[in-house]
């Protein structure tokens, strides 16, 4: 059972999501805001948000929807995607099933993250776990624009599998956040370890998908540890 501030910290969240609902998608609409994305916005599942890295930018070709068990999303732009009752604090695990399931032109990013706060206005952060289809990982925390590497840069890890002869790549990525230490997993073997007080750990978690990728996503869920 959540205590009161764990409580007020969903409350606030949601009003906030709410904002971002009336900034980016309530287009052509009056009364207030809708109660979730309409379709023809790109999100056609109920409760999901999402955040563009620029709202400037088009979105031309962005889709997100529910297919079968879990979800697809095609992109499109760089983007966050979230839903802000997976807000959470304490040890927790973050953790998805994504198939890239049409190889990329170049080198893009997709994965999970984890501590997102201010998600509607320019003080934005979360810490976000991404791979690529070379195999390559990359832990990164956003805040505001400036992103900064947590775990040096770009590197190869022989957990993460690479496109089959099919051309797609699946992986299942996991946060486990812990009172001390954040570890990072690809496939249930641990990547990387970083200190908690190096990366964002409280508050909303969700997905990140590069910029013109097709990933299916399997299983996302987060669950409080002990």
């Amino acid at each position: 059972m959540l205590d009161a501030r764990q409580s007020l910290h969903r409350w606030l969240a949601a009003v906030a999501v709410l904002g971002l609902a009336v900034h980016g998608f309530a287009q052509g609409r009056g009364g207030g805001a809708p109660q979730r994305p309409v379709a023809g916005n790109g999100i056609e599942v109920g409760g999901w948000w999402a955040r563009l890295d620029d709202p400037k930018e088009s979105r031309t070709g962005f889709k997100f929807v529910t297919t079968g068990t879990g979800f697809q999303a095609t992109t499109g732009p760089t983007v966050i995607l979230f839903d802000p009752d997976e807000d959470w604090e304490g040890p927790y695990t973050t953790k998805a099933t994504l198939a890239l399931t049409t190889p990329a032109s170049h080198q893009v990013a997709y994965g999970v993250f984890v501590g997102g706060q201010d998600l509607d206005t320019d003080k934005q952060r979360y810490t976000y776990f991404v791979i690529r289809q070379d195999g390559q990982y990359l832990i990164r925390k956003r805040t505001g624009a400036t992103t900064t590497n947590v775990a040096g840069d770009w590197a190869e890890h022989a957990a993460i599998r690479k496109p089959d002869a099919k051309g797609t790549q699946t992986n299942e990525l996991a946060i486990q956040v812990g009172r001390d230490t954040v570890v990072f997993l690809a496939n249930g073997q641990t990547v990387a370890t970083q200190p908690a007080k190096a990366i964002d750990v409280a508050g909303m978690s969700g997905l990140r998908i590069g910029h013109g990728l097709d990933v299916r996503i399997q299983g996302f869920s987060v669950t409080q540890d002990k």
